[in-house]
């Protein structure tokens, strides 16, 4: 429907569903504006309807801007007359079918309109044109000419050669000349084809504000029903709550069953509900009413509710079904305190009529905090159920409340409670999220019948084994579109299947995962990542995990644009807060089709904003000949040793990555305390070190600490043997691969040789056991449990050991023993020079060009090793012999020192104009500019700049 339009084709007959002329209904937006309430005036055949174009022509049109382009049902294109002559301005559009014409409509785009134009039509194929209506006004933007004409074949629009000198905006005269052409973005042709039958329509009091999506829309073949939900909000019972002061005091009326009890409330009208910020104040409520098969809300319309429109509280096997929900502020439905199981939340249609509307602060919850579906208890099935228009749609804020909420405190895990099924649901045009499910870990619970937690919510079970829930969670069947972002910051152990996300800002976001517990799952399988170009809003972008682990992604289809940085990007904040790490994640592709993607699109990236080893270490595998350009892995540009191994470096649809069929895979270690610089030696790293970002030195394997989780990562190739050397502190448990990779890839058990300096080895596999240990690192780690005794290889203080080791103790990387640092200016922090200092090593390159030259004496800097000296002498004197005793005492002064450092020792700088609109960035640290540079304020928790 388009905007201004009072007619509405509805998908199911209005009269068979009951609908009367007088009935309130709601429009829901399908353009991110505004959702929008009418009433019925009317219902009966449609007067008319858009008509398909078959063919376009012009008089005058450039290559790249064409005919066709008017007509795509694409306002983001146009037809250009540019340099036309004085009867070259004109488009004709000739219909697929002889059709009853009733009115045309033309999008100009000003100045380069036509101010005057006649619309002529053909009613055959071999006939003359004749004119049908005389424009005079004709102006920018949409323009509606009523015709009326009978038998069809063919419009043209003819733009008036003299009214097009002299043009401005706004109907105003102005100075764009008449050579300079028409832009034309679109025309539509309305009416009825010759002997069909019009179905039949709702005619609404008011015009539709913007235009709304209905039916199917096609992207390269593929096609997606998203259409505007259209709902009456009439029922044959009304509860109705005091209007007068309703929106200043914010209090309307709540319904409730407390305690023990059934309640059943179906086909309702219940508006001007619910109690602003007041515990327990909605418009219809479970509380605490345990389980409740019998407890039903179902059919109802909730209108206009200052706090929640439907809340499960402490309440089990509940059924709330088929209510719709307008402006419900906070949120539509919400499950509470994090104890409520197996509720059945299904075909709920919960809209609000703009995202501010119903973004509020509520029950200490900020306005950032509202939601279409917002659950705290997870344990439900929430079944094709559609939601628009809030902040987020579907939301499951579980790590905001880690020990639930009100009676269930401290008895409940949300964010690691088991969903129930998610199936069917329908998010778009929600402000920031669509479906968002945040940060969650579903676990295996031992639970009571009210959802208590009986014995903890732990990451492994008392063997060590993973205790994720085994079979995953499964979201089935969403569909997401026109949402700025859809789904997780951290998840585990759920997976996507048939999920379709169209014409998002983002088409997925997920910044870390794990290794599923089920060891069969697929994070995503057999969906579609969809961008139709002619739609204005979104872009093609699939923002990956990271972390060590192996993500699986199935039979999913690309479909066409435009691309954001590439299709599919891998390792999403990478090394960064709340983020995985290290990057060294494998993508395991399996039936991925980007035939359909746009031309000359990139496929792939390794990293998305990321720290600088986000964008070397992810690695791409591939099950089949197809998802990875007929290569079997991929590494990034920047690890150029791999060309040695026989890897050719793709184009940069590719993102310019090392491809081949060589068993590579990812090689970690894990400590608990910095092990500063390692180096791995062997296939792919024998090159010079490229010391410039991004790399810093990891393409010849200067592995650097990912502090975040504790550990180092590479790729490495299977089968063949690799040296490491380092300064060993405390125990660093080795792990190589995931066995789901050779499973996938029917591979045989691979091994990976790891040796020492000094030849001590050990026989990594595939196989190994990963007790305690997750992509969180050894963090997990209970108490008392040695790592050796459960991992197949750890290094312990100075010595490799494995299940059988081999050799004797490992050298110590030595620096060069002599030198100086060279800085550009002296910085405001002591320094010296440390043969121990490595690249990666906390405080070491302060200078930017020598490794050992390191910043020292001040937290978290090591001592220095030279230091101010003062000296005492005391002389004896006898008749034959002078003797001096030097007493020599040093004073290492440490200077106070609250600068924000990175790794590398640089400061945060601002530039001049920070107090403006400046910039912040890494650079060198300077006292003389002292004023340049951001500090922490402990007693205040914050950073200031201290200018």
């Amino acid at each position: 429907a388009a905007e201004g339009s009072h007619e509405l084709f509805l998908k199911h007959d209005p009269s068979d569903m009951g609908w009367n002329i007088g009935d309130q209904v709601g429009v829901a937006t399908t353009s991110r504006g505004e959702s929008t309430k009418h009433r019925i005036v009317d219902i009966r055949p449609a007067s008319d309807e858009l008509v398909p174009i078959a063919s376009t022509q012009a008089g005058k049109e450039e290559s790249h801007l064409s005919a066709a382009n008017a007509a795509d049902g694409n306002l983001g294109s146009l037809w250009s007359s540019y340099l036309g002559g004085s009867k070259d301005h004109w488009l004709q559009m000739d219909l697929a079918s002889v059709t009853n014409v009733t009115r045309a409509r033309f999008y100009f785009q000003a100045p380069r309109h036509a101010p005057e134009y006649r619309v002529e039509v053909k009613t055959s194929p071999g006939g003359s044109w004749w004119t049908a209506a005389n424009v005079t006004n004709g102006r920018g933007g949409w323009q509606e000419v009523p015709l009326n004409v009978d038998h069809v074949h063919s419009i043209r629009m003819f733009a008036v050669w003299s009214s097009m000198w002299n043009r401005g905006y706004g109907g105003a005269s102005g100075r764009e000349p008449a050579w300079s052409g028409l832009w034309m973005n679109e025309a539509e042709i309305y009416g009825r084809k010759v002997g069909e039958l019009m179905p039949t329509v709702i005619v609404l009091d008011t015009p539709l504000k913007s235009d709304h999506m209905g039916g199917f829309t096609e992207v390269e073949g593929q096609l997606f029903e998203a259409a505007a939900e259209v709902v009456n909000l009439e029922r044959s019972i009304r509860i109705t709550g005091d209007h007068d002061d309703f929106y200043e005091e914010l209090e309307g009326f709540s319904t409730a069953m407390m305690g023990s009890g059934i309640i059943d409330v179906r086909y309702t009208r219940l508006e001007y509900c619910g109690r602003r910020d007041k515990m327990g104040k909605y418009c219809l409520h479970f509380h605490m009413v345990g389980t409740c098969p019998e407890c039903v809300f179902q059919g109802n319309a909730v209108v206009d509710s200052q706090q929640v429109g439907i809340t499960i509280h402490g309440t089990h096997k509940a059924l709330v079904d088929q209510n719709t929900l307008w402006d419900a502020r906070a949120a539509g439905i919400y499950t509470e305190d994090g104890n409520e199981m197996n509720n059945i939340i299904s075909s709920n249609v919960v809209i609000c009529s703009r995202w501010q509307v119903c973004a509020v602060p509520w029950l200490g919850k900020n306005s950032l905090q509202g939601a279409g579906i917002y659950m705290i208890g997870m344990t439900n099935d929430v079944l094709y159920n559609r939601i628009a228009g809030y902040e987020h749609g579907l939301y499951t804020p579980g790590s905001a409340f880690p020990n639930g909420q009100g009676y269930a405190w401290g008895k409940v895990c949300p964010q690691f409670t088991p969903f129930g099924a998610i199936r069917g649901n329908v998010n778009h045009d929600n402000e920031r999220y669509g479906l968002y499910l945040d940060n969650q870990y579903p676990r295996n619970l031992d639970r009571d019948e009210n959802g208590f937690v009986q014995s903890g919510c732990p990451e492994f079970t008392l063997d060590g084994k993973d205790n994720g829930v085994s079979p995953a969670n499964v979201v089935e069947d969403e569909f997401d579109y026109h949402n700025i972002f859809v789904g997780v910051y951290s998840l585990g152990d759920v997976s996507f299947v048939r999920f379709v996300s169209l014409n998002n800002a983002h088409s997925f976001y997920w910044k870390t995962s794990k290794n599923f517990a089920d060891g069969v799952s697929h994070h995503f399988r057999d969906g579609f990542i969809a961008n139709k170009k002619e739609d204005a809003y979104g872009q093609l972008k699939f923002y990956g995990p990271s972390g060590p682990f192996t993500f699986r992604f199935t039979n999913m289809t690309f479909l066409g644009g435009p691309v954001g940085e590439a299709a599919l990007c891998a390792g999403q904040h990478c090394g960064l807060g709340g983020a995985g790490g290290p990057c060294n994640v494998q993508y395991l592709l399996e039936g991925v089709d980007w035939t359909r993607l746009m031309a000359w699109s990139q496929k792939i990236k390794f990293g998305v904003h990321a720290t600088s080893f986000g964008f070397v270490q992810p690695i791409f595998l591939a099950a089949d000949n197809a998802s990875l350009g007929g290569y079997r892995a991929m590494v990034s540009q920047h690890l150029n040793g791999f060309a040695d191994m026989g890897c050719e470096q793709q184009d940069f649809q590719w993102d310019s990555g090392f491809a081949c069929n060589l068993p590579i895979r990812r090689l970690n270690f894990w400590g608990n305390v910095e092990q500063g610089n390692l180096t791995l030696t062997g296939p792919g790293y024998d090159v010079d070190p490229n010391l410039a970002y991004p790399s810093y030195g990891l393409n010849a394997g200067l592995m650097q600490y990912e502090p975040m989780h504790k550990g180092y990562g590479l790729p490495v190739v299977a089968g063949y043997n690799y040296t490491v050397s380092g300064t060993w502190r405390g125990d660093v448990a080795v792990e190589f691969s995931d066995h789901m990779v050779t499973e996938v890839l029917g591979t045989p058990l691979e091994r990976l040789g790891l040796a020492v300096v000094d030849g001590t080895s050990c026989d990594l596999t595939s196989n190994d056991p990963r007790d305690y240990l997750s992509p969180l690192g050894t963090s997990g780690q209970a108490e008392t449990v040695q790592l050796e005794e459960k991992l197949n290889c750890m290094i312990q203080g100075e010595k490799l050991s494995s299940s059988s080791p081999v050799g004797s103790t490992p050298t110590s990387p030595t620096g060069r023993l002599e030198g100086e640092c060279e800085f550009p200016n002296e910085p405001a922090v002591a320094y010296h020079w440390d043969p121990s200092c490595f690249f990666g090593k906390l405080g070491c390159l302060a200078d930017g060009i020598n490794p050992e030259c390191g910043f020292c004496g001040t937290p978290p800097f090591p001592a220095c090793i030279t230091s101010t000296t003062t000296t005492a002498t005391t002389s004896t004197t006898t008749s034959s012999t002078t003797t001096t005793i030097t007493t020599t005492t040093t004073t290492t002064t440490t200077s106070v020192d609250k600068t924000i450092k990175n790794l590398r020792g640089q400061c945060l700088v601002a530039s001049e104009d920070m107090q403006g609109e400046g910039f912040v960035r890494a650079g060198t640290c300077n006292l003389a500019n002292l004023s340049q540079q951001w500090v922490y304020d402990g007693d205040n928790g914050t950073i200031r700049n201290l200018l």
